[in-house]
């Protein structure tokens, strides 16, 4: 049985607060990491453009983006390796360019 992770940050709004629920999945898709969110309210006489995903890794670094103006929740990283551990963030994007802080960073360690 092959096992991916889903790992859903709650509570994304213009400037992301987030809380963690790790859900453990059993599917047909391998070293795949699901990041889920809720909506975010947009921004005041704006509109939402969309979601910047940015990932590093656990050791340390700096956060890199891996997608951008994602246009809603889910997003799945199908680029991690077996044996690594990540970190996420979620940030929202309004029209013109502007950007939320991180989201409550996510750890996942890949089996």
């Amino acid at each position: 049985m092959k096992m991916s992770w889903r790992y859903v940050l709650l509570g994304v709004l213009a400037l992301i607060s987030t809380a963690v629920v790790l859900l453990r999945d059993s599917s047909d898709r391998h070293h795949t990491v699901t990041l889920t969110w809720n909506a975010a309210a947009p921004p005041r006489g704006g509109s939402l453009a969309g979601y910047n995903v940015y990932r590093r890794i656990a050791e340390g670094g700096p956060f890199v983006k891996i997608a951008g103006k994602v246009p809603g929740s889910p997003y799945d990283d199908r680029f991690v390796t077996s044996g690594r551990k990540y970190v996420y963030v979620v940030t929202s994007v309004d029209q013109t360019g502007r950007e939320s802080r991180y989201s409550t960073p996510v750890e996942v360690q890949i089996p």
